[in-house]
Order: structure tokens, then C-alpha cells, then sequence
């Protein structure tokens, strides 16, 4: 799964960095949907590599002696490559016209070696397994890229390029092969492993002892279960086990979309069944050779596996149903025992699906509407943290590490958002408003792309802070622009925390068509005018994004003055940083506004009589 994503990792590199270095418009376009789908497939084995590792503790013994503890999260070190991935992503979406301005005053070989250099050390994970990531260093920019000493509002998405670009190589340099460090340390191991055999078995010890969820999955599991083969009895005492095994073969950890997945399986052992009786009465008189026609309908059944309308649950039941009849000896006729299979196949369903709506009482709609207002709550919490440069140190070094917590969150609310969107769209409506997952998935990516922009926002806060206390910042002609920095990401944090509040307490009502006490527009109260002009809207933004691109072209001149190589490559890492944090400023108050307005169609398609006018 690694090779396959280091795979991946590079030919996004690739699509993304040929579509902004491209000349021409229609072909950039090509490139960006070249590398979209890649996007996707590249999130999914991600995920993968995680699920996989969960069961590395299961592995034997000596496999897990090779594996150091680095490697075993090997998936959220992973997120190190992903995460300037996605902002290169970002960049290369954004761009309204090509060729980007910038790159033309940039050297092409400089771009090239850095994307070389990248390109080859993605090739190296393609060929090495098992991997670990060791310490990143720091790297600066080429001093190709030293004369860039000025901050245009047209060159703000290039200078973010740039910076993912350095922060692609700095992640990918990082990464060695695992097998490397082990076979120096494997000496220096052996007496430490035998030091701390009491602290791993004990640790052994309560990886065993069962959690507060694996005890409830049991309960549920063993309810349900009890609870299908009585009412089997009830009905056939001879053929009762069969609904015990339907409900078996179901039980999931977590939600899922019941009735969904009871529908699937009802209607693919019907359907297995049927076909079993059906080649039971065309090789009534060769017995022997009945198990033939077991083949194709496996490999049909394997093509159900991966279908959308029936998925895993209906597949394993289509085949079992089959394999049932077919199978079978001494059963009596095919058509009742077909038929009596099939109704305790249906008793067991209907337990199936009592005890999940008994347990997950609440529908996945509603948790996706919950779990919205909790992302728009965590997402403001994260902008909200974001400081610029402190003179006192314990501050900064304990705000950042609780910024990154609260990003970590962020990021598992957002996950959780997309299941239960998912899950939602496959449930039935019955009486409930039908569930609108095309403006969901919208606030989705809204959010998704957020949380990455204030993720690049706090990182470039931080390095920023670093950076700056090597420069005499106490003089007073760097602490002037400073301050007036700071004012103006208070007032971008103001106007964004505004909005995403008046959002959330909307997404948190009973209903989303109910929004007489707050309005939707950006930064409104119920005091307020109903309707502010775009204008005005966009006015503020544009006020907001050169109060910050005129301060920090004052920094940048007051920032290395000397020509020595040293000062120059401070003042181009300054300079590249406070463009990257202009443009991330820039695309988070566009994005505030395009997520307004995603929720002025979802209320509108909830209640199309209250229309609601930006």
C-alpha cells in the first residue's frame, strides 16, 4: 500500500506541477482532471495503510521485532507528504488564468531540480518496504529563488506553490528505508528490548482486555443473535439455525446503512436461492454434477461484491444462498427447504434491523447535520488560534501544540462527516425532509479545503515566528509593520469567526428551513439589515488582503538589508512565507463565501418556500 501511494504521490506531483507550469489554459485543465481522481484514490489508500496497521500487532513475533514503533504509524507519518500535496492541489485549482506570472521570473532549471529531487525520492518509496520517517531538516529555498522581493497580489498563489513545493522536499527527504536504521540499531535494540519486556507485556496485557465499544458490539452481537434463532424456533424448530447464520454474516463494526444492507442481503439470497433451485431441477438427474454451476454464479456473485446497488453484504448472501441449495444433501425437496430458508432468512433481517435502530437510534441524516455544526465549531476554534510572532516563548510553545490537537480533530469530524453523508444518501427518507446529499457533499468540500487552508495558515504562522526571532524584531522600524500585521489577521479572524458562528448556530436548529433568529449573510445579526450588498462584502475582503500585502512588503524591506548570503535567505524565507499566509487568507474568506452561499441553496431546498437572498 505504501509503494502504491508513493505511486500516487507521484504522479499528482506531476499532473499539478505540469498544469501550473503549463503555458496554455486548455491544458492545465487537462492536467487537473488528470489528477483529481488521483486525488481520491490517494485519500482511500491512506486509509487503507491505517485499517492495515491496526492488525500489525497481530503479526508473528519476529515480523514485529523488524518493524520499529516509527513504522508502525507509518500512516499518519504519511499525512506529512499528503498534506503539501493537497496545498499544491489547491494552488493548481485556484489559478484563474495560465500561465501563472510568477514562474515566468523563475528560473524553469530551478523548478525542475526541486521537482526532480522530490520525483526521486517518491520513486525510492515505490521500491522500498517496509518504510519509516525519520527527523525532517529545515531547507531553505535555491538561491535561484533570492530575488523574489516583492509580494504581488497576482504572485501570492505562485509564492504558495513555492513554499509546498519546499515543504514537499523537506517531507519526502525525510523518508528512509526502515531496514536501513535496523540493521544499525539491531545491536543497540536488543539490550533495550530486554530492559522494557516488562513495560511491552504489560502493554501486551491491555491491548487484550476489551474496550467500553468492543463490549458493546458483543452485547449487540450476542442480543441479536439470540434473539433471531428464538424466533426461528418459533416458526420451524428443524430449520432455525439459518436465521441465526443470516444475522451472523451481517454484524458490522460501528453504523451502517441498515436498511440498506437488510434490502441487499433479502433480496440476493432470494435470488441466490432461486437459482439454486433452479439448477437443482435441470441436473435432477445427474446429483453428482450440481455443483457446477456454482462456478459462474460465484464469479457472478464476486462482480455483486463491487456493485453499488447490492456491495459486499449482497454478494456473501447471494453466493451463500446458492451454495445452500446446491450444496445440500438430504434436505428433502429443494423448493421447501428454499422456501423455509428464505423466511428464516427474512426472521433473522427483521432482528437484524430492530436491534440496530434500538442501538443507533438516531438517523444518519441527523448525525450528518450534527456532525456539520461540530466541524464548523472545531474549524472556528482552529482559525481562531492562529497567532502571529509572540516575544514570550511559553505562550508560543503551548499554543501550538494545542492548535495541532484541535486540527487533528478537526480532521476526524470532518471524516466522520463524510460516513454519515454517505450513509445517509442510502437510507430511506420515510416521513422524514429527504436528505440533500449534492449540498452536503459541497459543505463538505468546503470544509475539507478549510481545514487544509488553516492547517498551511498555522504552520506558516509558526515557522514565521521562528523565523522573525532571529531578526532584530525589538528595532522599531520591523516592530511597526509587524503590529500592523497582526491587526489585520485579527480583523480576518474576526470577520471569518463572525460568519462560521452565525453558520454553525443555523446548522445546529432542528431543522435547517428555520432561521428567523439569524441570518446567513457573513458577519450579520438579527439587528442587522437582512441583506448586505456584495460589494460591500467583497470591498472588506479586498480592504482586509492589502492591509496585509502592503505590511508585509515593509517587513520584507526591513528584513535582511544586507547583502550577505545568510540575510538574503531569511528575507526569502520571509518573503515566501508571508505570501503563502496571504494567500491562504485570501482563499479562506473566498471559501467562507462560497460556503454561505452552499447553505443558502440547502436552506432553500429544504423549505422552497422561504427564499433566502444573498
Amino acid at each position: 500500500m505504501c509503494q502504491k501511494y508513493a505511486e500516487n504521490a507521484r504522479k499528482r506531483l506531476n499532473f499539478y506541477s505540469d498544469a501550473i507550469l503549463s503555458q496554455d489554459s486548455s491544458a492545465a485543465l487537462g492536467f487537473i482532471l488528470q489528477a483529481q481522481p488521483l486525488a481520491q484514490v490517494g485519500e482511500k489508500l491512506l486509509q487503507s495503510i491505517k485499517h492495515k496497521q491496526e492488525a500489525l500487532m497481530w503479526e508473528r513475533p519476529k515480523l514485529r521485532n523488524i518493524l520499529k514503533p516509527t513504522c508502525m504509524d507509518l500512516g499518519e507519518k504519511l499525512q506529512d507528504i499528503e498534506i503539501p500535496l493537497r496545498g499544491i492541489a489547491i494552488a493548481a485549482t485556484s489559478c484563474p488564468s495560465f500561465p501563472v506570472a510568477l514562474i515566468k521570473k523563475v528560473q524553469p532549471d530551478a523548478l525542475h531540480d526541486m521537482k526532480r529531487r522530490i520525483h526521486d525520492k517518491l520513486e525510492q518509496l515505490e521500491h522500498f518496504a517496509p518504510l519509516c520517517i525519520l527527523k525532517k531538516k529545515k531547507k531553505s529555498l535555491d538561491e535561484s529563488f533570492w530575488p523574489l522581493e516583492t509580494i504581488f497580489r497576482e504572485d501570492l498563489l505562485a509564492f504558495f506553490f513555492l513554499d509546498c513545493l519546499k515543504l514537499l522536499q523537506e517531507n519526502t527527504e525525510a523518508v528512509e528505508e526502515c531496514r536501513e536504521s535496523y540493521s544499525e540499531n539491531e545491536s543497540s535494540h536488543g539490550s533495550e528490548n530486554q530492559s522494557h519486556g516488562g513495560i511491552k507485556w504489560s502493554w501486551s496485557i491491555s491491548c487484550i482486555i476489551p474496550s467500553k465499544t468492543s463490549l458493546f458490539f458483543a452485547v449487540k452481537c450476542s442480543v441479536s443473535l439470540g434473539l433471531a434463532v428464538l424466533l426461528g424456533l418459533l416458526f420451524n424448530e428443524r430449520e432455525a439455525y439459518w436465521a441465526g447464520l443470516t444475522i451472523a454474516i451481517s454484524f458490522v463494526r460501528g453504523r451502517q446503512a441498515t436498511f440498506t444492507i437488510a434490502n441487499a442481503r433479502a433480496q440476493s439470497t432470494a435470488m441466490g436461492s432461486i437459482y439454486g433451485i433452479l439448477c437443482c431441477f435441470i441436473f435432477r438427474k445427474v446429483e453428482n454434477l450440481s455443483f457446477l454451476p456454482l462456478l459462474p454464479w460465484l464469479v457472478f456473485t464476486s462482480f455483486l461484491r463491487h456493485s453499488r446497488m447490492y456491495g459486499q453484504a449482497g454478494g456473501i448472501s447471494a453466493a451463500v444462498g446458492a451454495l445452500l441449495i446446491l450444496g445440500r444433501r438430504h434436505y428433502g425437496p429443494p423448493l421447501d427447504f428454499a422456501i423455509a430458508r428464505i423466511t428464516e432468512a427474512v426472521i433473522g433481517l427483521i432482528c437484524f434491523i430492530t436491534m440496530e435502530i434500538l442501538i443507533y437510534p438516531a438517523r444518519a441524516a441527523t448525525l450528518a447535520k450534527h456532525k456539520l455544526s461540530l466541524s464548523l465549531g472545531t474549524l472556528q476554534e482552529c482559525i481562531k488560534d492562529v497567532v502571529l510572532f509572540d516575544n514570550q516563548n511559553n505562550m508560543q510553545a503551548s499554543i501550538f501544540p494545542k492548535l495541532r490537537q484541535k486540527q487533528k480533530k478537526l480532521k476526524s469530524h470532518v471524516n466522520k462527516l463524510q460516513k454519515f453523508i454517505e450513509e445517509a444518501e442510502l437510507e430511506p427518507n420515510f416521513w422524514f425532509i429527504p436528505f440533500n446529499g449534492s449540498c452536503y457533499r459541497k459543505l463538505l468540500r468546503s470544509l475539507s479545503k478549510m481545514g487544509d487552508l488553516s492547517l498551511f495558515m498555522s504552520n506558516k504562522t509558526e515557522f514565521l515566528s521562528v523565523v522573525l526571532q532571529r531578526c532584530e524584531v525589538d528595532s522599531e522600524d520591523l516592530q511597526k509593520p509587524l503590529k500592523c500585521i497582526k491587526n489585520d489577521i485579527e480583523l480576518f479572524k474576526k470577520k471569518v469567526e463572525t460568519s462560521l458562528q452565525c453558520l454553525q448556530e443555523l446548522s445546529s436548529k432542528k431543522s435547517l428551513a428555520v432561521h428567523d433568529k439569524h441570518d446567513i449573510e457573513l458577519g450579520t445579526s438579527p439587528k442587522a439589515n437582512e441583506c448586505r450588498c456584495l460589494e460591500t462584502e467583497k470591498d472588506e475582503m479586498e480592504c482586509i488582503l492589502n492591509s496585509f500585502l502592503q505590511h508585509s512588503n515593509e517587513v520584507s524591506d526591513r528584513v535582511g538589508t544586507n547583502t550577505e548570503g545568510e540575510d538574503q535567505k531569511l528575507k526569502s524565507q520571509v518573503i515566501v512565507c508571508l505570501a503563502g499566509l496571504g494567500f491562504c487568507i485570501s482563499s479562506l474568506l473566498r471559501e467562507v463565501r462560497e460556503m454561505e452561499k452552499e447553505f443558502q441553496e440547502l436552506v432553500n431546498l429544504e423549505n422552497p418556500s422561504t427564499h433566502v437572498i444573498v
